[in-house]
């Protein structure tokens, strides 16, 4: 069987930013930044249980807290990357006299 690579959308860059685009960057930060922290979570376990010696309850505790913080950090990194990110467009939009539908005054 032959591995398939997924194609990138992308978008077109004549016409406006979505309405929800804002949304959809905070929805893919937050997805992004549950499988980082997931993934903090996992590295702590391993090296705690393996490299530090941790018990059970510790590797557990360790995975846990190092999930939490890195989810949440990541999320606040994600976050302000897409939005940064959708200003640049919002901006280059306007350059080009293609007007958003964020604008609506």
């Amino acid at each position: 069987m032959r591995l398939r690579i997924p194609e990138v959308a992308q978008r077109d860059t004549e016409l406006a930013l979505p309405a929800d685009a804002e949304e959809q960057a905070i929805q893919g930060a937050r997805r992004d930044a549950i499988y980082a922290g997931m993934s903090a979570a996992l590295v702590s376990a391993v090296i705690g249980s393996r490299f530090m010696g941790f018990g059970r309850v510790q590797m557990i505790l360790s995975g846990v807290g190092s999930g939490v913080l890195g989810g949440y950090y990541f999320n606040k990194a994600f976050l302000a990357a897409n939005m940064a990110e959708i200003e640049k467009e919002k901006e280059r939009l306007k350059a080009a006299g293609i007007q958003s539908e964020f604008e609506t005054s």
